[in-house]
């Protein structure tokens, strides 16, 4: 079987939206693709049987679901979302040209811009600064570099992905593991470049959402500031281990009881 060109990974707990966001994909793109899920959920009927959509059966948390997810990947491009977000008509195409057309460098990465909120008509982007990792008082430190971007919407080369051992599963909950990644990735010399067109839109605040929001501010939190507000920061590992999941709980209980 030929390997598609992008790999998507999804964490979810939500199997009604699934088949709205996959023909969200077939809108987005003309390129092959692969939809990864890591849910404790079976998938709708609409799409478990179509041959480019993977279904990885688990109970653990948002961020070890989705770095369970990376050995199953074979795109030369990989990117990743959540199950509240449609991809907007030929977005990710528009994206991946731009990746291309920075060069061959693996390390080149494009972050894009999303919307968020029920209504689009409603809806504003934010300024480039909304994205950046010092645009923000939860994540900003004295120690990044005020030109460092978020990746929390980004499409990179699987192969520096892989490089970085992907997300670290000290965290639990998506935001900081992501912002973990990109500094990480930038600190390696990637190559970050804001895209002009918005990829996602994104339905935030859909209910289930309170596990996620007492994991980021309790747990993952203290961890990110003892990574990256202190001196550690100058010591910092930007290479892990990409198993680094399976020392990590099977099941998350934040969200599921044992």
């Amino acid at each position: 079987m030929t390997n598609p060109e992008i790999s998507i990974i999804m964490p979810s707990i939500r199997p009604t939206e699934l088949k709205g966001f996959y023909e969200s994909v077939l809108k987005s793109t003309k390129r092959t693709f692969e939809l990864i899920l890591a849910t404790p959920f079976n998938l709708p009927d609409e799409i478990k049987n179509l041959s480019n959509v993977v279904s990885i059966k688990t109970f653990a948390s948002p961020i070890v679901a989705s770095q369970m997810a990376v050995p199953l990947c074979r795109g030369k491009l990989i990117f990743w979302t959540s199950d509240d977000s449609l991809l907007i008509e030929d977005s990710l195409d528009k994206n991946i040209d731009l990746l291309y057309s920075m060069g061959d460098d693996h390390k080149n990465v494009v972050v894009a811009k999303y919307y968020e909120g029920k209504n689009r008509t409603e809806k504003l982007l934010q300024p480039d600064s909304y994205f950046k990792i010092n645009g923000s008082t939860w994540t900003s430190s004295q120690y990044v570099s005020d030109d460092y971007w978020i990746f929390n919407v980004a499409i990179m080369h699987r192969s520096f992905f892989e490089e970085l051992g992907g997300w670290s599963t000290e965290y639990q909950a998506c935001p900081y593991a992501y912002c973990d990644l990109a500094i990480r990735a930038q600190k390696e010399s990637a190559r970050v470049i804001m895209s002009d067109y918005p990829l996602l839109d994104c339905d935030w605040g859909q209910p289930g959402h309170e596990p996620i929001e007492i994991a980021q501010i309790h747990d993952d939190y203290p961890i990110y500031q003892r990574k990256f507000r202190t001196e550690a920061y100058n010591t910092l590992q930007t290479k892990i281990d990409i198993n680094n999941w399976k020392n990590c709980p099977p099941v998350w209980d934040k969200r599921f009881r044992q």
